[in-house]
């Protein structure tokens, strides 16, 4: 067991990085190239199953406004991707790497270019803290943790360690949440919107 303890702890220190929004050690098992690797993979299987909308001047509008928050992020170094869905879901998410997603449902949803802003500078903030990184991160950890505890002390003592890491990932989302509005709200506000859009959307 202290073999285990000890080569978490190696696995955990030699996976440390500065987080680009707090300026903290966050344990990230893939690199910055690997994100944006695993981003454009998804992308092409989200595109496949759900095509862009049709209206090529409307992708080009959200692009812009995107692009301009993006240039006001932690992370402007990425190069952001903003892509609406033909869906009718009220919904819009992030990827690794910068791909942006919002469904055309939530476009008619929002009253306002502030409205918008502030959807797109949430998801912005999902990408420039790294969420989905820190949870792949996580999730990697602890499926290695679940394996060397079954291997060390019997399959029982490994569902424990499972059901544990799912806990503990099923934790992260509020927090993460609330620290991608922060950001939105930062980012829009930088960009001359009042703050005002994202308390709208919320």
């Amino acid at each position: 067991m202290k073999h285990l303890i000890l080569s978490l702890i190696i696995i955990f220190l030699a996976n440390c990085s500065v987080n680009p929004v707090t300026g903290k050690q966050d344990f990230v098992m893939i690199s910055e190239n690997q994100e944006i690797q695993m981003g454009r993979e998804y992308n092409a299987q989200i595109l496949k199953q759900s095509p862009r909308y049709q209206d090529q001047n409307l992708q080009e509008y959200v692009q812009s406004i995107g692009e301009s928050l993006a240039s006001k992020s932690h992370r402007p170094n990425l190069i952001y991707r903003f892509t609406i869905i033909d869906s009718p879901d009220i919904n819009a998410f992030a990827l690794p790497g910068g791909y942006i997603f919002i469904n055309r449902g939530l476009m008619a949803y929002l009253s306002s270019e502030e409205e918008l802003a502030a959807v797109l500078g949430h998801e912005i903030g999902h990408v420039t803290a790294r969420h989905s990184v820190r949870q792949y991160s996580q999730s990697q950890l602890m499926g290695i943790l679940s394996t060397a505890v079954e291997i060390n002390a019997g399959r029982t003592a490994g569902n424990i360690a499972n059901l544990a890491s799912g806990a503990l990932l099923s934790g992260y989302g509020r927090d993460m949440e609330l620290e991608a509005d922060d950001l939105g709200a930062q980012y829009i506000f930088q960009e001359g919107y009042s703050p005002q859009g994202m308390f709208d959307v919320l």
